[in-house]
């Protein structure tokens, strides 16, 4: 069926009225997700689509939010994992060395993009003895500004508001409470019953005609017909895999869109501000996807996502820091009257980066069709033509102060990241376009490209601290430096760099092999943790200085903070290093995994090692 690290006890999973972020599975459908706690609860469901409101959100307000609950009355313990090669999600509650309860959860998906099934499917079986469990289900609309009206027929109950419904078709008797439906039942040896979440319907049917058999083995065939298209069998297999599934999950399919994480305003400090809304697609992730697919043969999914990017570029006429993943364009930043996970406030949906000036997308981009065409995809004329075009808006801007990758909301400033990646996108372009024999103001290029890097040996590297820094006068380094010789900027092992990395290493790394991005006050409360990319950067800086051993062991240690289930979300609580932060999963991380994983397999190959852990 599935592999798993473990029993967990129930108990030690919660943190006053919330799960762990760490203790929770996903369920995916190319159009949304939900999150599956360990205990059986959905507390986090958008639907129909990532980035609509949620009908679950108890994770942001254990008393107000919405949630699905199955377990057993007793207290068990709990093993949870994924069906093999696929999303489909179990969660088995344990006693005496039996499996009591077993839940399997899954949202049904379609290999067509006009087929949309807005509905959870949860299995419920007892195997091998009679057990008493209770069922709960409290849905929310629109962040409970919306009055819920619950009407019965013989097949369930359905919730509904002025705008917005929520059905549940079982053959389970509930009773209607309050804001709720819910029952206390035994179910005995070797029985089992489907219980089906239906968004947007006007009616309950019968729960036979959501034929969740079928959609089941729709949905797993379809996950295990697209990881046969994988082309990686070496090193953390396992670990690439799960990565790249939930990847796949995290595109929306209608448009070829990716949401940066299925989530907002989990914290990346408990009880600090730093919430946002991560249901959107980042320009800047772009060479992040294109790459980390490209290395384990999806190119098909690389130059879709590529190419619809482009389209959406060119059809707003700017590159804009972040875009919606379909027509929706409403980005303006809200705050939610909920008390956010583990009393986490402002509770946030929209995102203010999306006004903010960073260059650094500019050349995210183009460093996006490089690693594109160096996997051998098709950089068609089209394509070409619009790299041009970004160039030419990129050799006005460069110069110019931004907010740059970590989004200050400060003032802006003359970011070193934003500078090198400026860098990179002429760079990149000179190698490609020349390869190509496609026309372009090459000398133009190089002229810019030269005047790019004078500028940052000249105002970037501070003498005082030897080392590159955060900004032209700072004294304090960034995270985002690491980098700086992945795009080929510098040499790993140039001195002023090696320098550099010293500094980082002393000022923002822990015991632990994770970095907190920066020291400097950014204006927000709270403090930074482990940015679980800079990481994965570190790893392969290792690689390229050559200290293959080291890089290896990090990247296990690395691997061993993933969850249950291999998920990893932004960031790890930096002090003790035991606690999940930020929204989950987040595909920038898993991207990392993947891109490290890859390089750390080849450079072990290339010094003849060929046992694997």
């Amino acid at each position: 069926m599935g592999s798993y690290r473990g029993l967990h006890d129930i108990k030690n999973t919660y943190t006053s009225d919330y799960l762990k972020i760490k203790d929770h599975g996903f369920i995916v459908n190319n159009r949304t997700a939900a999150l599956v706690g360990m205990d059986g609860t959905v507390d986090w469901a958008c639907f129909p689509d990532f980035n609509s409101n949620p009908v679950f959100d108890s994770i942001l307000d254990a008393h107000k939010g919405g949630y699905l609950k199955t377990k057993p009355v007793a207290v068990c313990h709990v093993n949870q994992f994924y069906e093999e090669f696929t999303n489909v999600l179990i969660t088995e509650f344990i006693k005496d060395n039996h499996v009591v309860l077993r839940l399997t959860d899954f949202l049904p998906v379609s290999g067509y993009s006009t087929i949309n099934f807005p509905e959870i499917h949860r299995f419920i079986e007892a195997p091998f003895t009679d057990i008493d469990i209770m069922l709960d289900l409290k849905p929310d609309f629109n962040f409970g500004t919306d009055h819920v009206k619950i009407s019965e027929n013989r097949y369930g109950y359905l919730f509904s508001s002025k705008d917005r419904t929520l059905g549940i078709s079982t053959n389970l008797k509930l009773q209607k409470g309050k804001e709720n439906v819910f029952i206390n039942t035994t179910l005995k040896k070797g029985t089992y019953q489907w219980v089906v979440i239906l968004s947007g319907v006007r009616q309950i049917g019968n729960v036979e005609q959501y034929s969740s058999y079928d959609r089941l083995e729709e949905s797993r065939n379809y996950w295990r017909s697209w990881t046969g298209k994988i082309n990686y069998s070496g090193l953390y297999y396992d670990h690439v895999l799960r990565s790249a599934l939930t990847l796949k999950g995290l595109f929306y399919e209608p448009t070829g869109m990716m949401v940066a994480a299925p989530t907002t305003s989990l914290p990346e400090d408990i009880g600090g501000e730093r919430n946002w809304d991560y249901r959107f697609t980042w320009i800047r992730d772009t060479a992040y996807v294109i790459e980390s697919l490209s290395l384990i043969g999806l190119k098909d999914e690389a130059s879709k996502f590529l190419y619809d990017l482009m389209a959406m570029v060119q059809k707003d006429t700017k590159i804009r820091t972040i875009y919606p993943i379909n027509s929706s364009d409403d980005m303006d930043e809200k705050i939610i009257n909920f008390s956010g996970y583990m009393d986490s406030t402002p509770v946030r949906i929209g995102n203010k980066a999306s006004d903010q000036l960073q260059i650094d997308q500019y050349g995210s981009i183009v460093d996006a069709v490089f690693r594109f065409y160096e996997a051998g995809g098709l950089v068609t004329t089209y394509l070409w033509d619009f790299i041009i075009e970004i160039l030419e808006t990129l050799k006005n801007i460069w110069k110019l102060p931004d907010s740059s990758i970590w989004e200050f909301r400060s003032e802006p400033r003359h970011y070193l990241y934003s500078k090198f990646i400026s860098w990179t996108a002429f760079h990149r372009a000179i190698i490609m376009g020349k390869s190509l024999g496609y026309r372009a103001p090459y000398r133009e290029w190089m002229k810019v490209r030269r005047e790019i890097k004078a500028e940052i040996m000249d105002k970037g590297y501070n003498t005082e601290v030897n080392a590159f820094t955060q900004y032209y006068g700072s004294d304090e380094v960034d995270g985002s430096i690491l980098r700086m010789p992945l795009t080929g900027f510098i040499k790993a092992n140039d001195p002023k760099f090696l320098s550099t990395l010293k500094k980082v290493e002393k000022d923002l790394k822990n015991p632990c092999d994770l970095f907190i991005r920066y020291r400097d006050n950014d204006g927000l409360s709270g403090h930074d943790n482990g940015f679980l990319l800079l990481s994965f950067w570190y790893v392969e800086d290792l690689i390229l200085m050559g200290r293959v051993n080291d890089a290896k062991e990090i990247f296990e240690r690395l691997l061993s903070r993933s969850n249950h289930l291999m998920l990893f979300s932004e960031e790890i609580e930096f002090k003790e290093c035991n606690e999940m932060l930020g929204n989950f999963p987040q595909a920038i991380t898993h991207l990392g995994v993947i891109r490290a994983a890859v390089k750390l397999n080849s450079a072990l190959r290339k010094k003849g090692i060929k046992s694997y852990k």
